[in-house]
């Protein structure tokens, strides 16, 4: 009898994750650079984008990819330099993103409350 894997979507959180790196990062970017190459007139500022519940969503998104990206990478990563992982490894890891993820949407949802 075969047992069911969890590998899934932890493969599926690494997949949004680089995709978020892939397309997201380098907009965001782009707008962050045309904004501080502009005559400081400029009306972009992150805190405006934030104070908007679609902005502040997409930075979560963005944190939140990026964050379990990283991690699963350091997991894996570390599994092929022959360092044995754990079940302690993968809850401490993955436990480290979920914390970077909270605390993100914690300080957009108090930015967005303060906006409000």
């Amino acid at each position: 009898m075969s047992t069911r894997s969890n590998e899934p979507p932890f493969w599926g959180l690494f997949g949004f994750g680089g995709m978020v790196i892939a397309f997201a990062f380098p907009a965001l970017l782009i707008c962050m650079i045309i904004a501080g190459l502009s005559d400081g007139h400029s009306t972009f500022h992150i805190t405006e984008i934030m104070s908007h519940w679609w902005g502040a969503a997409a930075l979560f998104l963005i944190i939140f990819g990026a964050a379990f990206h990283g991690v699963h990478r350091i997991l894996y990563s570390l599994h092929d330099l022959k360092f044995h992982t754990t079940l302690v490894h993968k809850i401490i890891l993955y436990g480290l993103a979920v914390c970077i993820s909270l605390a993100a949407l914690a300080a957009l949802v108090y930015n967005y409350i303060q906006h409000l």
